[in-house]
């Protein structure tokens, strides 16, 4: 065997080698391949699956929404009776107040007056008791001499 021989040789197991490592390497990437073509069949029935189901969720979800703007619009006027008598309400409440604050103003202007003709009124009528005591105490020992 001659030099070139055992080169020719060392060469052809090389190859060899390399043939049978590249047999393994393309049988696991055919593997790899067929399990990732089951994936990606199982994803795409999964996603029609899931796209009906949410064509199914949206679609009650516009009638909800329809349903929902329908009674607002209902309610928009029953709103705004509300915010009408609520605003009445605080019309009403100011009222009362100016009327209170008139009263308690024109009270203490009044306060005044009343006094000065309640004590006049108490001593014309403390007056008249007294002379009609008088009179009867008079009469009664008048009787009695």
């Amino acid at each position: 065997m001659t030099f070139g021989e055992l080169a020719g040789l060392i060469a052809a197991i090389a190859f060899l080698i390399l043939v049978v490592f590249l047999c393994i390497l393309i049988n696991h990437l055919s593997k790899t391949m067929r399990e990732t073509n089951r994936s990606i069949s199982l994803l795409t029935k999964d996603i029609d699956s899931l796209s009906k189901e949410v064509e199914e969720v949206l679609g009650n979800t516009n009638v909800l929404l329809e349903d929902i703007n329908k009674k607002s619009n209902q309610l928009d006027p029953a709103v705004r009776a509300v915010a009408d008598v609520s605003q009445s309400v605080v019309d009403i409440n100011s009222q009362l107040h100016e009327m209170a604050d008139k009263v308690v103003s024109q009270r203490e202007k009044n306060r005044f007056g009343f006094g000065l003709a309640k004590t006049a009124g108490k001593a014309v009528v403390l007056g008249a008791f007294n002379r009609y005591r008088q009179r009867r105490m008079n009469k009664k020992g008048a009787a009695q001499k």
